[in-house]
């Protein structure tokens, strides 16, 4: 049996507008936005160079590794981490869920930021950033909130295990999963954009994902993983039950000023199969989200029933 244990941590902050707050019906880029901007501006010692892969001092610099986190090209990387030209960041902004545009004076929202690995040590700096995007603003008007309160988990753990023989992977029964997407997921498969979701996406998609952040965020002393097999036994899954639909949505990133196009899958799905393997790679997914973009809270998903 093999094991990837991932150290995290839940910061749920209670926010409060000064005016009436107008946001997007997804609010995740929004976010991530405005603290990515105050946590720059907050710790950054050398803010004329504009490009952080430039700067002297990159490699120890806590903005740099939390937003600009990047493959050292000169390193020899594991499996097939080389295809990878960026890291996964190590933490997801989950926003409110709900499709409320206007938030009231007076009217509290709840904010989560989950911290991965190394970053659970991060914590002040996350919600200093919070407070500076309050005081700066968020959406077109820049409209002001406060910080009303914080509440943050111990160090929790993910231990996701792996069956390493053939004969434990190809020897389950069938069962069934409902999955619940809840805000766009966005996923990659043969360099196109997958709209008709597989379990073998899914699984793929999860194992990269947290093999990256293991790799990265965790310790570079990565556990055999049978990957291959995984896969081929994923593939063995069906979709029984499709109620997916494509949402389309956009951006504007003020990095890289332009518009960006970042739809995906919502809805549910149901899959039937040898999925037992799959269940503990499944939960982690749920708390460290899936797919493209899961720094602002898009590949939210949610098992519902098994």
């Amino acid at each position: 049996m093999s094991e990837l244990e991932i150290p995290y941590k839940i910061i749920n902050i209670t926010c409060e507008p000064i005016d009436e707050l107008h946001l997007p019906s997804f609010k995740g880029s929004s976010f991530r936005g405005v603290i990515g901007r105050t946590l720059r501006q907050a710790l950054c010692v050398l803010k004329s160079y504009k490009d952080c892969h430039q700067c002297p001092i990159y490699k120890n610099c806590y903005y740099a590794y939390i937003f600009e986190t990047i493959p050292d090209p000169h390193k020899k990387l594991p499996f097939n981490l080389h295809k990878y030209p960026s890291i996964p960041h190590p933490f997801v902004i989950e926003p409110p869920l709900d499709n409320k545009n206007i938030f009231k004076s007076g009217e509290t929202f709840l904010l989560k930021i989950v911290l991965i690995g190394k970053a659970v040590s991060y914590e002040p700096y996350f919600i200093i950033a919070v407070e500076l995007a309050g005081e700066h603003g968020i959406g077109k008007e820049n409209r002001k909130f406060i910080l009303k309160d914080t509440l943050s988990t111990d160090i929790l753990r993910l231990s996701v295990n792996f069956p390493l023989t053939n004969d434990v992977l190809h020897h389950q029964k069938s069962s069934k999963v409902l999955i619940n997407i809840h805000t766009p997921l966005r996923l990659i498969h043969n360099k196109k954009l997958v709209r008709k979701l597989e379990f073998h996406h899914l699984v793929r998609s999860l194992l990269r994902r947290l093999t990256v952040l293991y790799y990265y965020h965790v310790s570079e002393k990565l556990p055999e993983i049978p990957a291959k097999v995984l896969i081929e036994l994923a593939e063995k899954v069906k979709v029984v039950d499709n109620d997916l639909k494509w949402y389309d949505w956009e951006r504007f990133s003020y990095r890289q000023d332009k518009r960006m196009k970042l739809g995906g899958l919502i809805g549910n799905i149901t899959f039937e199969g040898p999925i037992e393997p799959f269940f503990p790679l499944l939960k982690a997914g749920e708390i460290l989200h899936c797919g493209k973009n899961t720094s602002f809270g898009l590949g939210k998903y949610e098992i519902v029933e098994v």
